[in-house]
């Protein structure tokens, strides 16, 4: 069976629009919950929060980033908060606790 060359172009374009339509909702139900005043272990939150991690990964490999690329830019990201002394790194230490957990999943 031969897959037309259109056909695929097609999918990938039906699935990046869902996949942008899905990150929009979970940021939607995200608000929501934040703005029932939901707790820190509601698993409503942490499914939503989790779904928002996984479609960002998943809309970059349909744009053609790689998950590692991905990885690589947040850990940039981080370096540069804490360089920059972003204030949820000074209040907090937030960027750096991200940074260790980061590197002691690789």
């Amino acid at each position: 069976m031969k897959v037309e060359r259109g056909s695929d172009i097609t999918k990938n374009i039906k699935l990046i629009e869902w996949m942008k339509t899905e990150l929009l909702m979970s940021i939607s139900d995200l608000f929501n919950l934040l703005f029932r005043g939901v707790k820190p272990l509601d698993e409503a939150l942490q499914d939503t929060l989790a779904n928002i991690i996984m479609i960002t990964y998943l809309l970059a490999k349909r744009l053609g980033i790689s998950f590692k690329e991905i990885d690589y830019k947040v850990k940039e990201k981080i370096k540069i908060g804490i360089d920059d002394e972003h204030s949820v790194e000074r209040w907090y230490g937030d960027l750096s606790n991200l940074k260790k957990h980061i590197d002691n999943r690789e």
